[in-house]
């Protein structure tokens, strides 16, 4: 555990601080003085030290602020080696769909759902694949959270890449899932394999029961989420027609034997998958790095003096009458 700063030279802005110290300390040296003049008596000196140090807390804690310290804790990483999870997003154009402008779409939902599994699934190596007609990669099972958010952000996309060409009117096949078995999609010594299928599952017929028992034979236990609402529309210019289809796709999938979930029922898919994912042997890798940021609070403690202030009560009204004492 440790402080860093991100602007270290940042903190040097408290030093404008001292101006209003000074003048504070000018301007109660100069009212001594007109008390003793007028033979009044001194108050205590704890009382005129109020507001200059009230005042250089301020300043000192917004240059504080300004450098953006952070408290840096670094935490042993655990990772299990016994399971791997690969989840599967869904890249065809049916994915752009949404229930109206500005809603989120299908692949934005899918998206943030896998957002939810990393944080769900803690110490579980975690992998990325695009599917369409084909099965491909985009992130091998990491234990590294930053490289799962990155490719979240950063490569994953509609047609991106593109599906094979196709003249079928449906792009999506569930028959591509099988390219599981014959990659190299989890690493060999893996025992327990979970493949998470986010899609809305508007395929291209495909023998459901024949897929998944080449799955389970391969050790993969599939789990599919569907995004898909009815009424949705694709909101793009140009975009031609386009009505959402296959309502049933989910009771489909599940008297096939495959275990799947509607959007309106991500918690029990977020169930399902840690039963699969179970317990096991866990192993270290390191350390995870943790930064806290303390300059909100930093602003907040920045405040503390200006309250104490206000408190005092008429303090705008005695700092008048001391200037008028010093003229």
């Amino acid at each position: 555990m440790g402080l860093a700063f991100a602007h270290p030279l940042a903190a040097l802005c408290g030093l404008a601080g001292i101006v209003p110290v000074a003048v504070a300390l000018l301007r109660l040296r100069t009212a001594r003085r007109a008390r003793r003049g007028l033979g009044l008596p001194e108050p205590r000196p704890a009382a005129g030290l109020v507001r200059p140090v009230a005042l250089a807390f301020l300043f000192g804690a917004l240059g504080l602020a300004a450098a953006r310290p952070s408290l840096r804790l670094q935490n042993e990483r655990t990772v299990r080696t016994d399971v791997q999870v690969v989840v599967a997003l869904d890249g065809s154009r049916s994915m752009l769909a949404a229930s109206s402008p500005g809603a989120p779409e299908r692949w934005q939902r899918a998206e943030a759902f896998a957002r939810r599994l990393r944080a769900d699934l803690p110490g579980v190596p975690l992998g990325l694949s695009s599917f369409t007609n084909r099965l491909l990669p985009y992130l091998f099972p990491t234990s590294d959270p930053h490289a799962y958010d990155l490719v979240l952000d950063d490569a994953y996309g509609i047609q991106r890449p593109p599906p094979a060409h196709t003249l079928d009117r449906w792009v999506t096949t569930f028959d591509s899932l099988n390219e599981d078995t014959v990659r190299r999609f989890f690493s060999p010594s893996v025992r327990r394999r979970v493949l998470v299928v986010l899609s809305d599952a508007e395929a291209r017929p495909f023998e459901a029961r024949t897929v998944l028992r080449q799955l389970e034979l391969a050790g993969t236990t599939p789990v599919v989420v569907r995004f898909w609402r009815s009424g949705e529309r694709i909101f793009l210019r140009g975009a031609g027609s386009y009505r959402a289809s296959q309502p049933g796709a989910v009771a489909m999938l599940r008297r096939a034997g495959w275990p799947a979930y509607s959007e309106t029922q991500l918690d029990a898919a977020v169930r399902r998958i840690r039963q699969a994912v179970g317990s096991g042997p866990e192993a270290r890798v390191g350390y995870a790095r943790e930064d806290i940021q303390l300059a909100p609070y930093v602003v907040l403690a920045a405040f503390a003096p200006l309250l104490l202030l206000v408190l005092q009560g008429g303090w705008l009204t005695a700092a008048t009458a001391e200037l008028r004492l010093s003229e």
